[in-house]
C-alpha cells in the first residue's frame, strides 16, 4: 500500500512493506540505532515541517540543535512572516517559551505537545521511548531503517504515535511524521540533520521497549 500525503510543496511517498516483527534484521538495526541515540551529546539540523492544526495548515522551515545536557533551540527561518521565532526547551523544565514576536500556532494533541516541539519529542522517542515496529521502508530510490513508537499501554492508531525513517549508514533522520488517532497531523522532513556523540560513544544498546530487558512491540 502507497500512502502518499501532501501539503504545498511537501509530497511524501512511503511504500508500506508489512509486519516489521518478520524482519529481524531490520529489529537488530533499530537496536543499533537506538544505542547512537543514547550515546549522542547533541544533535543540529534544518527541518521542513507541515502541520494540520484542525483545519488549518502552516508550513514552515526551522533551524536548530539540541544538548544532552543543556538547551534545545529552535529558530523559524521560513516564512517570513514567522522568521525569528525562537523555542527554547531543557529538560529540567520541559517549558516551551517564544521569543520575538510571540506566536501559539496551537497543539497537535492532547498532552499540548506543538509543532515546533514536535522535533526533540521524537528523538527523545527513539532514545527512550517504546518502539513498537522497525522494518525497511522503501523512498524513492533509497531503503531507509523506519521505526514506529507510542505508548505501550495504547492500541496502535490509538492516541500518538511517531513514525520516523532514517538513513541505514549514518542513522540521521530523514523523515518524520506524528499521527494522533490514526491521522497524521504532521510531518518533518531533513537533508542535513547530524549527531554529535559523545567522547566514549559507548552504549548499553537498551532493548527497544525502552527498559533494560524484554522484546520490543509487534
Amino acid at each position: 500500500m502507497c500512502k502518499t500525503w501532501v501539503c504545498g510543496a511537501l509530497v511524501f511517498t512511503v511504500l508500506l512493506t508489512g509486519c516489521a516483527s518478520q524482519d529481524q534484521g531490520a529489529q537488530q538495526e533499530g537496536v543499533l540505532l537506538r544505542g547512537q541515540y543514547q550515546s549522542m551529546s547533541g544533535w543540529a539540523g534544518t527541518f521542513q515541517i507541515c502541520a494540520q492544526l484542525g483545519e488549518q495548515v502552516y508550513e514552515f522551515t526551522l533551524e536548530g540543535s539540541g544538548q544532552r545536557d543543556g538547551e534545545t533551540v529552535l529558530t523559524v527561518v521560513q516564512p517570513d512572516w514567522m522568521a525569528g521565532v525562537t523555542a527554547r526547551m531543557t529538560q529540567e523544565e520541559s517549558v516551551l517559551e517564544y521569543d520575538g514576536a510571540g506566536m501559539t500556532l496551537g497543539t497537535l494533541n492532547g498532552d499540548g505537545l506543538s509543532p515546533i516541539a514536535a522535533i526533540p519529542a521524537m528523538l527523545d522517542e527513539v532514545s527512550q521511548g517504546y518502539i513498537a515496529q522497525c522494518s525497511w521502508e522503501q523512498e524513492g530510490t533509497e531503503t531507509l531503517l523506519q521505526l514506529l513508537c507510542r505508548d505501550p499501554e495504547e492500541e496502535a492508531e490509538q492516541g500518538t504515535e511517531y513514525v520516523m525513517w532514517f538513513d541505514p549508514d549514518t542513522y540521521a533522520l530523514r523523515l518524520g511524521e506524528v499521527r494522533v488517532a490514526g491521522s497524521t497531523v504532521l510531518t518533518v522532513t531533513s537533508d542535513d540533520f547530524t549527531m554529535e556523540m559523545n567522547n566514549d560513544e559507548s552504549t548499553d544498546h537498551e532493548n527497544l521497549d525502552g527498559g533494560p530487558s524484554g522484546p520490543s512491540g509487534a
